[in-house]
């Protein structure tokens, strides 16, 4: 490919990559579909992510080859031009690369209950995928900790503010969470706000992200624990903690059809067994 042909393919690349980061968060917040298909949506959210992501590769691929061939260029005021351009590309990418690389290092809030959590372990059950870590608090608490060995937090608080069926819809919830990879995704939403904190994509794609896994979770447990003791559930946590979005979750799981109890299959390992 020749010098102009790199120019005009480097300057399509950026241009692609930009539009691509302008307009997603416009198209993909049209409508209340989000709310109806959370997984879909999130879906969609994070192929315009990578999409975007790879056209500004190309991008600074074809600033550097550019650079490289930069003899073909006609004139020396674009030749310098074509080589700053390509190197401080190149020098851009390998910083995000390493801030990146950085953030990753860094402990989340999930790993860090996990450690208050393992302080206060009242016991730990190895179950189908998960370790569930029983824990002394008076906060009724659930939470996912991804990673090499995932587990589910559960305060005792928690068991004794709820019933054993809105108990295992709130399981059903957080193994979800597991299941569906929630972990990376929050990472990586987490990561782009941080390279782009005052551009509207980054905090989109943070805001869109936290809001459709805890949907697309509930959805989950929903068909496996039954929407009616997953609502239950988050209306008792809503009138506890004074959490309003657990009352506008239960509301919108109770404004749709679901499985009927017959069809409805708990995985064993988010089963309480009685004592």
């Amino acid at each position: 490919m020749t010098g102009e042909g790199l120019l005009l393919f480097t300057a399509a690349s950026a241009g692609a990559a930009v539009l691509t980061a302008v307009l997603s968060p416009l198209v993909l917040t049209v409508g209340r579909w989000q709310l109806l298909h959370p997984r879909a949506a999130l879906t969609a959210w994070f192929v315009a992510f990578f999409l975007g992501l790879s056209l500004a590769a190309a991008a600074v691929a074809g600033s550097v080859m550019a650079a490289v061939t930069v003899s073909e260029v006609a004139s020396h005021g674009q030749a310098v031009l074509v080589t700053a351009g390509g190197w401080l590309g190149l020098g851009a990418f390998g910083a995000v690369i390493a801030f990146v690389a950085t953030s990753a290092a860094d402990s989340t809030g999930a790993e860090q209950s996990s450690q208050v959590a393992a302080a206060l372990a009242k016991s730990r059950e190895e179950r189908g995928g998960f370790t569930l870590v029983r824990f002394r608090c008076d906060q009724p608490i659930a939470c996912a900790v991804p990673g090499k060995h995932p587990e589910i937090l559960l305060s005792t608080a928690m068991e004794e503010t709820l019933t054993v069926s809105q108990l295992q819809a709130v399981l059903a919830h957080e193994y979800a969470h597991l299941r569906q990879w929630h972990g990376w995704a929050v990472r990586i939403a987490q990561i782009n706000a941080l390279c782009l904190p005052r551009v509207l994509p980054g905090r989109a794609l943070q805001r869109a992200t936290v809001l459709l896994i805890e949907l697309a979770a509930d959805d989950a447990a929903a068909r496996q624990a039954g929407a009616a003791h997953l609502a239950n559930a988050l209306t008792v946590l809503a009138n506890t903690t004074g959490d309003e979005s657990m009352h506008l979750r239960a509301v919108r799981l109770t404004a749709r059809r679901w499985p009927s109890a017959g069809r409805r299959r708990l995985p064993q390992a988010i089963r309480i067994l009685p004592t």
